[in-house]
């Protein structure tokens, strides 16, 4: 029986979002052939080994049990350390259900590179890229990906660059931190002084901050599963009553509203798939993705982010995406594990032949 790892928490701005996708798929690994090692970080970085009630990581009061084990990581292949006996644990592969920050930015993909362990989810080089909104969006043009136009700014400043830009595309703008998920720290502004308000709250989440001319459209969302041979979910799509989808809207629906399937035209949800999948395959994903795209009121397709590591409950966009398929969440989970296996085989394999 393989020993899956899942790591939670994280010290990124979406810690609390991780728990609730962490009770989700620990629910649902309690009906899958697998033992599972709890792997918390707290928001201070440290690396617990938990083994007590789910409950508890629900009510993020995990971390004050007694029976929490502190760890260290092994670079052998073998998995962690406990420190307080200096012992190896092992496990087979760790599920990280990290959302943002570290999580996602390829930094903790790159721990478990060095430690020679396999993993769910993208590499190194997708999470990073991915995670970059400006670094995505130019990649995404190489391979005939459009997005609205965008400034990268490491200033709070209005420079002259900021004010062309604004002539350029003119009211309404979004403020984004570069380098944030969950709609953490974005901002829509009317005007140059709500600009210097939204600067200020963008700096809060990211050294860089980009701005972006608004998109009058609706939100499709594509959910992406595989390493080599990809399933593709339904689309989505975001029906927002006002504002925009923001932290709020998108944990707390309060006035939005996920319809699966899109309503959009067949001939439209086919270009979004295909413009999917060939960006995840060019960025070299692995495990999952979902891509979110604006479809404007002309119908032009634009790239708005990926998610490499989405919202994972059993109710979170990616799971009922790909439920609409005939994918249970647990089916998900049972694929994701295997991918994250094969990926890490072939790895080796090839390590093997150059050797």
């Amino acid at each position: 029986m393989k020993r899956i790892g899942v790591v939670f928490g994280g010290t990124s701005s979406e810690y609390e979002v991780s728990l609730k996708s962490t009770v989700a798929v620990l629910k649902a690994l309690e009906s899958l052939p697998y033992e599972v090692m709890m792997i918390g970080i707290t928001k201070e970085g440290d690396w617990l080994w938990y083994q007590e009630s789910v409950n508890l990581i629900e009510n993020d009061t995990w971390f004050l049990e007694a029976s929490c084990v502190p760890l260290s990581f092994d670079f052998t292949g073998q998995g962690f350390v406990n420190k307080a006996t200096n012992q190896g644990v092992l496990v087979d592969i760790v599920f990280p259900v990290l959302h943002g920050g570290d999580g996602e930015n390829g930094a903790i993909q790159g721990l478990f590179e060095m430690m020679k362990l396999a993993y769910v989810g993208c590499g190194v080089g997708a999470s990073s890229i991915s995670m970059n909104k400006m670094l995505l969006h130019e990649f995404a043009k190489t391979v005939g990906v459009k997005s609205t136009p965008s400034l990268l700014i490491n200033t709070k400043k209005i420079t002259k660059e900021v004010e062309t830009f604004i002539n350029e595309a003119g009211f309404p703008l979004f403020v984004k931190p570069n380098e944030a998920g969950s709609s953490k720290g974005i901002s829509k502004v009317e005007s140059e002084a709500e600009l210097v308000k939204a600067l200020e709250e963008a700096f809060k989440f990211d050294s860089k901050v980009i701005l972006q001319k608004e998109v009058v459209g609706i939100e499709i969302g594509c959910s992406v599963l595989g390493n080599e041979d990809l399933t593709v979910g339904a689309c989505d799509q975001v029906n927002l009553a006002q504002g925009f989808f923001d932290y709020e809207e998108k944990y707390n629906l309060i006035t939005a509203g996920i319809q699966v399937p899109s309503i959009i035209d067949i001939i439209l949800q086919q270009g979004i798939k295909e413009q999917a999948q060939r960006l995840y395959k060019a960025l070299g994903c692995s495990g999952l993705a979902r891509i979110d795209f604006f479809l404007t009121t002309d119908n032009q397709i634009l790239l708005n982010e990926i998610n490499t590591m989405p919202g994972f409950t059993d109710h979170s966009r990616y799971p009922m995406m790909m439920k609409e398929i005939g994918l249970s969440f647990e089916q998900i989970i049972e694929e994701l594990i295997k991918l994250g296996v094969e990926r890490h085989g072939a790895k080796l394999s090839k390590a093997s032949e150059s050797n």
